[in-house]
């Protein structure tokens, strides 16, 4: 069996520019390439954090050179964490576990990167407590931009386009799920990170189960891009992209603590008027169904 060809992209309203035109594209010919052999998305992704793993580890001396390889590994990183899910997709093998292992990776990935640029600053003199309370800041800004990001982009691809992605609601997980111990610290880390989007986007969970069940009418969908799409860019502003390379800028600038402040504070700022905005377009149209479903006939 040969592998499909339209599987390269979640849904080019959602992927950013350098997606669609460098990591993806070099990402599905990973994923081709491994398609016939018996590497699993999964292993991918282990090797995506490996080198990850590597390259924040570079980011702690202060020279440039060092840190330019720092940043060209993580740009491997990234392909691999590319190729990763679409190799799962071209086999029809995508998994929660699966996003969930992305998602641990992604985690110990910036986690890792975190403490190190810690050690970088402690080290060129800055105050310790200061520097630990920089760098939680723009760890915690990070957890919560990424999950903000992720769970726009697969509401538009669930709702606007009607595509079958990866939004998940907490009742839709297992409380108490079986498997290995992997697969039930896995669930659980994903179970989590769903609890968090929900609370984040609670009037845009309640339109979604108010959709549910009853089919979303193509007046709606309309209606949904109309409002939600113009948020899409914003979201690149937010996106993994966009983070690497203020990381490296700011190292070859050395000024590393630019990239943590950059993550603490106007990106913070920036992800509460994504907020906003999108919850208050989720709430407008939560009215429309609730209060005038004959405007929508599928919906009864």
């Amino acid at each position: 069996m040969k592998p499909r060809n339209d599987l390269s992209d979640k849904g080019r309203a959602v992927e950013e520019w350098l997606d669609l035109r460098f990591f993806r594209p070099v990402g599905i010919r990973i994923a081709r390439a491994l398609y016939p052999t018996g590497i699993s998305p999964d292993q991918v992704t282990l090797w995506s954090l490996l080198i990850g793993l590597v390259a924040g580890h570079l980011f702690v001396y202060r020279d440039r050179w060092i840190d330019v390889i720092g940043f060209l590994l993580f740009v491997v990183s990234d392909v691999f964490d590319s190729a990763d899910g679409q190799l799962a997709r071209l086999r029809g093998t995508s998994t929660r576990f699966g996003r969930a292992l992305d998602g641990i990776s992604d985690n110990l990935r910036f986690v890792n990167l975190y403490f190190h640029l810690m050690y970088r600053l402690t080290h060129a003199g800055v105050w310790w407590p200061g520097a630990a309370l920089l760098v939680a800041c723009a760890g915690l800004a990070h957890t919560y931009q990424s999950a903000a990001v992720d769970f726009i982009r697969n509401a538009f691809l669930h709702i606007g386009a009607g595509v079958a992605g990866e939004l998940d609601l907490p009742e839709d997980l297992e409380a108490r799920p079986g498997g290995t111990v992997l697969e039930r610290f896995g669930a659980r880390v994903y179970r989590d990170y769903v609890v968090r989007q929900a609370q984040l986007f609670p009037r845009s969970v309640k339109l979604i189960r108010l959709l549910r069940g009853a089919g979303v009418p193509e007046a709606f969908r309309v209606e949904y891009r109309e409002r939600q799409e113009v948020l899409l860019p914003l979201c690149s502003w937010l996106g993994q992209n966009i983070r690497f390379l203020l990381l490296g800028a700011a190292a070859v600038a050395g000024h590393i603590s630019a990239f943590l402040w950059a993550e603490a504070v106007p990106m913070s700022l920036l992800l509460v008027v994504l907020l906003l905005m999108h919850e208050w377009n989720a709430a407008s149209l939560a009215d429309a169904l609730e209060h005038q479903r004959n405007v929508y006939a599928r919906i009864t």
